[in-house]
């Protein structure tokens, strides 16, 4: 099972909200949510598209980004006034045990997914609530560098998922014109015999949370796809458009370029999907559709690669 970490902002929640009325992500993946913006109408939205379909992520209620980052009562509060919630309750631990047990006390939740990500101390007290009955899923970042904490997690009779931070960010997007295709990921190759029993990572967004952009000076597309020539790994190759870079103007032209460079490899390895019919309908049509639905496009597509290899080989996982 894939648990890709995104925070919950726009295009990213469109993203989700297409693929789930496609039909295509369910039971292969559920993403960690982390909101970031102080309105809630992008997540009410999804969340009326999700309880319809069926479909129930995991919504951080104290995230650590953004407007109300560590601020648990907002987001509790918002999914307990839900009348129809799809969403289940995730807390980052920060050494903060009594105010998770507290906030699990308070709104009787059950089944919590517990996130160790930044910030915190491998003690008695982290280990005690991940041993506790209302913590059903514990996610844990690169577990190489905790080893005695991932060994004790191991043990538990819980859903317990590796966390990854496999993407390599790039000051401008002009410095991806000069990196090749390379490899993003294997955790969906091994991570069941490796003794978890999901995966997780920003898809194609890097860690750290930037709030905004400026107008592009270069446009790249990041897309995924499954490197059958690399025992199914699954590669990355960033298209990236190399008209002047010193510039922010000509912004259409930028998005041709790279969208013909991603639309000429994916017909060369036969990717089709409907996040590249989207991009080879803007490009067709000679439309920019913005940094945003650029992102959408991408993180669609990466979605789909790991939902579809899940499919196709879960007898073997």
């Amino acid at each position: 099972m894939y648990y890709p970490y995104l925070r919950a902002r726009q295009f990213e929640l469109i993203a989700l909200r297409e693929l789930v009325q496609e039909g295509v992500i369910q039971n292969y993946v559920t993403p960690v949510l982390e909101p970031v913006n102080r309105s809630t109408n992008n997540l009410d939205r999804a969340n009326k598209i999700f309880f319809e379909n069926n479909f129930s992520p995991y919504l951080i209620m104290n995230s650590s980004q953004g407007d109300f980052q560590g601020d648990a009562n907002v987001f509790l509060d918002y999914m307990n006034s839900l009348e129809n919630c799809s969403f289940l309750p995730a807390f980052h631990f920060t050494n903060n045990s009594d105010d998770i047990r507290e906030s699990i006390h308070e709104y009787d939740l059950k089944n919590c997914m517990l996130i160790c990500m930044d910030g915190f101390i491998d003690d008695p007290s982290l280990r005690e609530l991940c041993a506790d009955d209302n913590i059903g899923v514990i996610m844990l970042l690169d577990p190489g560098n905790n080893r005695r904490l991932d060994s004790y997690l191991k043990g538990l009779a819980k859903t317990y998922i590796r966390l990854d931070d496999v993407f390599e960010k790039q000051v401008k997007n002009a410095d991806y014109l000069q990196i090749p295709a390379h490899k993003l990921t294997e955790a969906h190759l091994f991570y069941n015999t490796d003794g978890y029993s999901g995966f997780s990572d920003f898809t194609i967004l890097p860690k750290e949370f930037t709030n905004g952009g400026l107008t592009p000076r270069a446009v790249v597309i990041h897309l995924t796809y499954i490197n059958e020539e690399e025992e199914s790994e699954i590669w990355i190759r960033h298209f990236t458009s190399s008209t002047d870079s010193d510039s922010i103007a000509n912004v259409q032209q930028k998005f041709e370029e790279a969208a013909l460079k991603a639309l000429r490899f994916c017909d060369s390895i036969q990717l089709n999907n409907s996040a590249i019919s989207e991009l080879r309908e803007y490009c067709d049509g000679n439309h920019y559709p913005g940094l945003g639905m650029v992102k959408k496009i991408s993180i669609k597509n990466h979605l789909i690669i790991v939902s579809e290899y899940l499919k196709e080989n879960e007898e073997n996982l």
